[in-house]
């Protein structure tokens, strides 16, 4: 159901069971989702001067943040059915997602959850803006962190 393409450009290791976990998270955001051809994701552990780097050259903010996602469809949700039947090639490549590693670190101490949780979540949060949705207006946010919740396991 998923190829994930991994990439470590930050200089801490990351555990194969920490992958397995983050893999599932994704797995289970496209069952969620009904996407039911198998698909490819990129996915970059970065270092923080690499992050910045990344927003600032494609978001114009010049700050570290958690994770970026870079979708190959526009708004993939609503068109799925569209972009699935033209592309003959599967697995269908869904985009890419790159997360800093010292800033999920930092966010599982401060949310006090595991790296491994954090990750999770990054990578769920990630995959649903690969799908097309986002977090910029109050009720594109409202259905997005619902989605999680659910994805998550949160009450």
């Amino acid at each position: 159901m998923l190829v994930v393409a991994y990439d470590n450009r930050s200089d801490f290791e990351i555990d194969e069971t920490v992958l397995e976990e983050v893999e599932d998270a994704m797995v289970r955001t496209l069952l969620h989702q009904e996407i039911e051809v198998e698909c490819e994701v990129s996915f970059s552990f970065v270092s923080t001067s690499e992050i910045k780097d990344l927003n600032r050259e494609y978001r114009d903010k010049d700050s570290v943040t958690d994770v970026l996602s870079f979708p190959m469809y526009e708004d993939f949700i609503n068109n799925r059915e569209s972009i699935i039947k033209d592309n003959p090639f599967l697995p269908l490549l869904l985009g890419d997602i790159v997360i800093c590693i010292q800033q999920a670190k930092a966010q599982a101490k401060e949310y006090g959850n595991t790296l491994t949780r954090e990750l999770s979540y990054l990578s769920v949060h990630s995959v649903l803006h690969l799908l097309g949705y986002d977090h910029l207006e109050v009720d594109e946010k409202s259905v997005m962190r619902r989605i999680e919740k659910e994805i998550m396991g949160d009450d």
